[in-house]
């Protein structure tokens, strides 16, 4: 039956397949990037040595400064 369609129709067809799965790749690489960064910079992600925030040190830091 793709025999019998006429070349601009099969053409067409190849550009519309094409551009759909460019965007869904682009889309799923993208939603993938931005997953993983979440995780990266989460609690059970690659930094182990996040900084955190001592309030007892930001008072000290804060006493220090107003002196």
């Amino acid at each position: 039956m793709a025999d019998k369609l006429p070349f601009s129709v099969r053409a067409t067809d190849v550009v519309h397949r094409v551009t759909v799965l460019g965007l869904v790749g682009i889309c799923v690489v993208g939603i993938g990037s931005i997953t993983f960064n979440i995780w990266a910079n989460s609690d059970y992600g690659l930094n182990k040595n996040k900084l955190t925030f001592q309030k007892a040190d930001y008072e000290e830091a804060r006493k220090k400064s107003d002196e």
